[in-house]
């Protein structure tokens, strides 16, 4: 990821290497994509009534199961993804009211820098299943 894509989080440098671990490691091994798109369902219902990006996330889940997005774009929504998984990040998830600010960060940062790659296709097929899980 160039410098410049990284603006979004440059005040979070922890949350900055983690990310680019991330992405480093689903270039270098793409398989492991598979894991996010199995894990990914189960954290997003268990905490979608408590994060404000669930729609915005569910939808990289969908561009990510998209055959028609490039791996390029897979490997850095697999990296976003993955760090909302992850049990340990920068800021714990547990802690009420700030656990998740970290992943959003991550999240937007993504968005900006794929705008057009996650389409209102997704979105509405993540509305859906929000929607179904609840």
């Amino acid at each position: 990821m160039s410098r410049q894509k990284r603006r979004g989080l440059r005040g979070n440098a922890a949350v900055l290497a983690m990310f680019t671990r991330l992405s480093d490691y689903f270039r270098n091994n793409p398989d492991a994509i598979k894991q996010v798109l199995h894990d990914f369902p189960g954290k997003i219902r268990e905490h979608s009534n408590g994060v404000s990006f669930a729609v915005q996330a569910t939808a990289m889940y969908y561009a990510l199961k998209d055959p028609k997005t490039s791996i390029k774009v897979k490997v850095i929504l697999a990296a976003a993804l993955a760090y909302f998984i992850m049990p340990i990040d920068v800021i714990p998830d547990w802690i009420l009211g700030f656990g998740f600010t970290d992943d959003l960060a991550v999240i937007v940062m993504v968005l900006k820098q794929l705008s057009g790659s996650v389409t209102e296709e997704h979105y509405s097929l993540a509305r859906r299943r929000l929607q179904r899980d609840k």
